[in-house]
């Protein structure tokens, strides 16, 4: 029965992301990145991901929801050379914007200290790929085979049972706020989505150079992100 229902949940969820891809009704004002074309010729079939470094014993105390700027990084691979297992994202006739990275388990005292390593990462060791069906419902969020296979295993795998239930939490709350203009800085995409989502008015939100995120408590509850160096 819980499956059955998972599943539902699941179809439920994914209809609302088609509906905001292809620019209909209300789902489009809430989330839309654009139309979103999966050709299997162009997916990166290699995507298993190798075990960098672990800390299992760190618990969550809330969670990042991360956006990254797509154009830039493209930019950023093909200056690396590194752009042909990113063709999807970066070489397919998508114009993908400001995309979900991932849903991130943070420590709060890693997080305020700048210490990228003390966050809960690879809790469950280095899994074995996903099957391909598992990841396609979730490309046009994070447009990477290797992208949604190493966002499981580093982050989901350390709170969730199974991925289709973090994929699922990740997209449910990706849904609830309406995503910036791809040509638009971090700083200024942060600007944006204070003025357009009234519920982050006031919150405090994650930024980097190139990305910015959005903090939930543990049971998905918007909060400011913590302080950094506080």
């Amino acid at each position: 029965m819980a499956a059955l229902l998972r599943n539902l949940l699941r179809h439920c969820l994914l209809s609302g992301f088609i509906l905001a891809s292809i620019g209909s009704s209300v789902a489009a004002e809430r989330y839309d990145n654009g139309s979103c074309n999966i050709d299997a010729g162009v997916l990166n079939k290699q995507y298993d991901n190798r075990l960098d470094y672990q800390n299992k014993h760190t618990d969550t105390d809330f969670f990042l929801l991360v956006y990254s700027n797509s154009p830039r990084f493209c930019e950023y691979m093909a200056r690396k050379k590194r752009d042909r297992g990113v063709k999807f994202q970066c070489q397919s006739d998508n114009e993908f914007g400001w995309v979900i990275h991932g849903l991130w388990g943070e420590s709060e005292k890693a997080y305020k200290s700048g210490n990228n390593k003390g966050h809960p990462r690879f809790c469950k060791g280095d899994l074995k790929p996903l099957p391909l069906e598992t990841i396609k419902p979730y490309l046009c969020m994070s447009p990477g085979t290797k992208l949604l296979q190493g966002q499981w295993e580093k982050h989901g795998a350390c709170d969730f049972d199974d991925p289709e239930e973090y994929f699922d939490k990740t997209l449910s709350l990706a849904q609830q706020f309406t995503v910036p203009p791809g040509e638009l800085s971090a700083k200024r995409a942060v600007r944006w989505m204070r003025e357009k989502n009234p519920e982050l008015k006031h919150i405090w939100l994650h930024q980097t150079r190139h990305e910015f995120g959005i903090c939930f408590d543990k049971q998905f509850n918007v909060m400011s992100c913590p302080r950094k160096g506080r």
